[in-house]
């Protein structure tokens, strides 16, 4: 669908057309378009977050379709909010529910824009709160978790294990990292993370030996062999089970943390390990670096009277 050379009576017919005939992918697609025009990505906005938010829109769309197409043309919160509390009693956790929720809130926005409705009803059905702490909402892997990992892997997952331990690279940062972008003697890495914000990224000492045992006429294209994040998920899930290392609650991000709470314990820093993982407050940092519980019983028993 060209939505940019249709005129606006026609998008609006379009897409009422879509609601009443339950048009999913006609749906999907003025969402998308939405989504690549006003939505914070913009043109840059990654295949991730597109599949994650068509994902929400067609669990929005099966429950909400039997509810009667017109609903999603009026400011009804009964709709939204009653969404929202049909997800909770699945048991999806908030942060599930709340993504839900953004995908459903995206599909409003592009009725709007296509002039279905005028208000939107998810300003007033708010997020689900999340009664977890948000420190112990992801484990992290400890030094002895990545030792383990490390020794049952091969060269090009152990390069996996560090981009993510000690490079405290995201999930789509180690996948789309490309050689161009390392610098083996300056010891960094440049790299775009979220908002297509770019930064350096100084290598640790096994990360740079890792990187460097590549052989040279090999150095070309990407940095790791796999493409799906599901490929690497699978094989970080199989690495824990040969070594003996729990993955639940932890995954492919629990790297991230590790490096965090790693960095934490090294420096007692927060704002060295706020740069490091390019967090742009440090509030977000405290969620990722988990202080080990010993050290607060060690620190108060130095106390005296």
């Amino acid at each position: 669908m060209q939505w940019d050379t249709l005129t606006r009576p026609e998008r609006k017919a379009t897409v009422r057309e879509a609601l009443r005939t339950r048009d999913v992918d006609t749906l999907w697609s003025v969402t998308e378009y939405n989504l690549r025009l006003y939505g914070r990505g913009g043109s840059h906005t990654s295949e991730h977050t597109l599949r994650a938010y068509r994902t929400g829109v067609w669990r929005f769309l099966q429950y909400a379709f039997p509810l009667g197409w017109q609903r999603m043309t009026e400011h009804d919160t009964d709709l939204t909010v009653g969404y929202l509390r049909a997800l909770e009693r699945t048991g999806l956790t908030p942060g599930t529910i709340n993504a839900r929720r953004s995908a459903a809130r995206a599909l409003y926005r592009a009725l709007r824009w296509a002039g279905v409705l005028q208000a939107d009803p998810f300003a007033d059905t708010p997020r689900v709160a999340d009664p977890t702490d948000p420190w112990a909402r992801r484990e992290a892997y400890t030094r002895e978790d990545i030792a383990a990992l490390m020794a049952v892997a091969d060269p090009d997952e152990q390069l996996m294990l560090l981009l993510g331990a000690h490079g405290a690279l995201r999930m789509s940062e180690m996948i789309g990292l490309t050689w161009d972008r390392v610098d083996l003697d300056k010891k960094r890495m440049t790299v775009t993370g979220k908002g297509r914000k770019t930064a350096r990224v100084h290598l640790s000492g096994p990360l740079h030996a890792a990187l460097s045992a590549v052989p040279e006429n090999a150095r070309t294209g990407h940095v790791l062999p796999w493409r799906n994040p599901k490929s690497v998920r699978m094989l970080l899930r199989a690495l824990c089970t040969l070594a003996g290392v729990t993955y639940e609650r932890r995954q492919v991000h629990g790297l991230r943390h590790a490096a965090a709470t790693m960095l934490l314990e090294q420096t007692g820093d927060i704002y060295v390990v706020s740069r490091h993982l390019r967090h742009s407050t440090i509030g977000t940092t405290e969620i990722y670096a988990k202080m080990r519980p010993e050290r607060l019983t060690e620190a108060l028993d130095t106390w005296v009277e």
